[in-house]
């Protein structure tokens, strides 16, 4: 197409190209400028959020922690045990067995009676505060290894509660 003759142009066709300008240079300029401030934003909301060293997590841990079916203790020497409030009921004979942390992944392992092996479970610690636990399980081998498990499982949630008394803390 050619030129509009200067008699059949609007007095306002000098102002559409400055817009045309001014919308060209949001699209090239400003939005990628816009995307890579939230980019950055993002980023470094998600620096923050990360997790602390495995040295930091493995003393939130120490404590007692109520989940929906059981209580769980964890030890400063890398043991645990279930249900503390019932060693007396039990004679000392709850689940347990040795814990650790490595790269944010709670390991924990056990011995069934009778059974030769190790089971061991892995999580995925999520967030621990003073008050809280979050985790998912990644994996479980071993003997005892529920049937129809689904890895990786829904977040969990426990609670830290006030420690049991048991003879070995005296």
């Amino acid at each position: 197409m050619g030129e509009i003759p200067l008699s059949l142009r609007s007095p306002f066709q000098g102002l559409c190209d400055v817009c045309l300008l001014l919308a060209a240079a949001e699209l090239c300029l400003v939005r990628p400028m816009r995307a890579a401030l939230v980019f950055l934003a993002l980023t470094f909301a998600a620096i923050a959020g990360t997790l602390p060293d495995d040295a930091v997590l493995s003393q939130r841990l120490v404590g007692t922690w109520r989940g929906s079916r059981h209580d769980t203790r964890y030890f400063a020497d890398g043991t645990w045990m279930t249900d503390p409030q019932d060693y007396e009921l039990l004679g000392g004979q709850n689940s347990h067995g040795r814990w650790r942390i490595e790269n944010a992944k709670l390991i924990e392992t056990w011995r069934f009676v009778g059974e030769l092996e190790d089971a061991q479970v892995i999580e995925e610690i999520i967030a621990i505060t003073s008050h809280v636990l979050k985790f998912r399980t990644l994996s479980q081998d071993g003997p005892g290894r529920p049937e129809g498990l689904v890895l990786p499982s829904g977040v969990y949630t426990l609670k830290c509660i006030p420690d049991a008394k048991l003879p070995r803390d005296k």
